[in-house]
């Protein structure tokens, strides 16, 4: 397993953490940017780092239809991660491809340019407590990875009397894609604080006192609770 060669363009917060657990397991990878200018911090963070620039001939001769099992595309631009993609997809329709995305939006991109794998952190983050909750096992390399990657913070929120959201019913306020943060789940004052998630498909009326424990980078906590009066 740990022959399979791994391409991770983007050398970004995620790339490095990805890296460095794929060191530390002793997988053989290559971390790639078309950016001079990171080089000094990735040698200071001990990485080989290549520059290039993502050409047909240059993914080819880096193994691209040949001798690599699988790639990350980790860029900060979305629009990036998506051109990477249908660039190596041309190349070998068959490789296996892990993105990552930072908005709702870009999910059905990535998709339609032949992701095989979207790492959705906010998805992600709600596993990843979910475990943490019922299992205290070690979670794989990237949950752990893109969770400690993005600016997210957990946060519970008290549904207070005044509050948008008193008397409103889950169904009517989740999902809700003006706000780029995940409800994981309510504490519910009635039921002696039993913790419901919204997996569990239960359509409960918040009332006073009810407390919803969100997921998301804290300006659009704030943004959430300003609208909602909470």
């Amino acid at each position: 397993m740990k022959s399979k060669k791994i391409l991770i363009f983007g050398f970004t917060k995620s790339a490095i953490e990805i890296s460095t657990q794929l060191m530390a397991k002793g997988y053989d990878f290559t971390l790639i940017d078309n950016d001079a200018s990171l080089i000094p911090t990735a040698e200071k963070l001990g990485f080989n780092l290549k520059i290039l620039d993502y050409t047909d001939d240059v993914l080819l001769k880096e193994g691209i239809g040949e001798n690599v099992n699988f790639i990350f595309t980790l860029f900060d631009d979305d629009a990036k991660n998506v051109f990477l993609i249908l660039s190596v997809k041309a190349l070998d329709p068959t490789l296996h491809v892990i993105a990552i995305t930072h908005t709702k939006d870009t999910i059905h991109k990535l998709e339609i340019a032949g992701a095989s794998t979207i790492l959705d952190p906010y998805q992600i983050s709600g596993k990843k407590i979910y475990k943490l909750i019922t299992q205290p096992e070690v979670m794989n390399v990237i949950d752990a990875t893109v969770f400690g990657y993005h600016d997210l913070n957990m946060e519970q929120i008290t549904i207070t009397k005044n509050s948008l959201l008193n008397q409103c019913m889950i169904n009517d306020i989740y999902p809700n894609d003006a706000y780029n943060l995940l409800i994981v789940g309510i504490h519910d004052k009635e039921l002696k604080k039993e913790f419901i998630f919204i997996t569990e498909g239960f359509n409960h009326k918040l009332d006073t006192g009810d407390v919803l424990v969100v997921i998301g980078q804290t300006e659009e906590i704030l943004r959430y609770k300003k609208d909602f009066n909470l």
